[in-house]
């Protein structure tokens, strides 16, 4: 009987954080266009990147498998980089998804090297997005800036991620990845 009751109790609070439009359900596929434009990110992907940490310099692979999520409305993706100087496979979880109430992207990821970052974005106005992550690093302000530029057809995408370690850049990772 308690647990019944917790469970209705539970059921309220998170109904009442819901808001009407996010529980109108979706006909068929037809999402939001914001959502449907992560389309593009669906897809099986490899590429090759050079990462820049200081003077040193490593060639890196790339593997990314994204799919749609959550009734259409996200994209989760699994990412390895092989190449990372010091890890075997740097391996990353991602979740994809728009938040029309700030009218932005949230790219969150979690990797094996300890990191849990949500980056965010503006809705683009065409192929190309900015994600950016601002956090700590050893109590010192963290900020990772992602560019992505995507081919008009959608099956190639041109990558930049820098970060910055108290204002200073600490590491470029540059590539290109198409779709298999």
């Amino acid at each position: 009987m308690k647990r019944t009751k917790m469970l209705a109790v539970a059921m309220a609070l998170l109904g009442g954080t819901t808001t009407e439009s996010a529980m109108a359900a979706p006909k068929g596929n037809s999402v939001p266009k914001e959502v449907q434009e992560m389309d593009c990110l669906v897809g099986k992907w490899s590429g090759d990147a050079t990462m820049k940490m200081g003077p040193d310099a490593a060639k890196v692979k790339i593997t990314w498998d994204c799919t749609r999520a959550s009734g259409d409305y996200g994209v989760a993706c699994k990412a390895v980089m092989k190449g990372v100087p010091g890890m075997a496979a740097y391996q990353e979880t991602d979740l994809f998804g728009y938040d029309p109430g700030a009218k932005k992207y949230h790219w969150f990821s979690v990797t094996n090297a300890g990191e849990t970052h949500d980056h965010q974005a503006p809705a683009p106005a065409g192929n190309k997005i900015e994600f950016v992550y601002n956090g700590l690093q050893e109590g010192k302000p963290f900020k990772e800036v992602i560019d992505l530029a995507f081919a008009d057809d959608s099956k190639s995408f041109e990558l930049a991620s820098e970060t910055f370690v108290d204002g200073k850049s600490t590491s470029l990772l540059h590539g290109t990845a198409s779709k298999k």
